[in-house]
């Protein structure tokens, strides 16, 4: 059975060297369930590890047929960068890029 159509999310991201702490979303079915995670890169590619509670995969397992599938196209989504990122309303977005003046690597 197809995944349904769903939306990704994100509300916070922290401001790691090597990882960031990850907050967000998913919509579907009019329904948004929560999730956090970690995303990271380094030697092999970039990597995200979204958890939901158990209480999430209760909720998900009543819009979606295969809990563990759904989660794994989450993860596969956002590693490609698949999502919106939506600051709260009294935050900016920004990040920094390793290389770039101003970034990590360039203290």
């Amino acid at each position: 059975m197809p995944l349904p159509s769903y939306a990704i999310v994100i509300d916070y991201v922290s401001e790691g060297e090597v990882a960031n702490l990850v907050r967000g979303y998913v919509e579907l079915a009019e329904t948004k369930v929560r999730f956090t995670g970690v995303a990271y890169g380094r030697f092999g590619g970039q990597n995200f590890s979204p958890q939901f509670s158990e209480g999430a995969k209760r909720r998900l397992s009543g819009l979606v047929a295969n809990v563990d599938e759904f989660i794994e196209d989450v993860q596969l989504r956002l590693v490609r960068g698949d999502f919106e990122a939506m600051p709260p309303k009294n935050e900016t977005h920004h990040h920094h890029h390793l290389g770039v003046p101003g970034g990590p690597a360039q203290g």
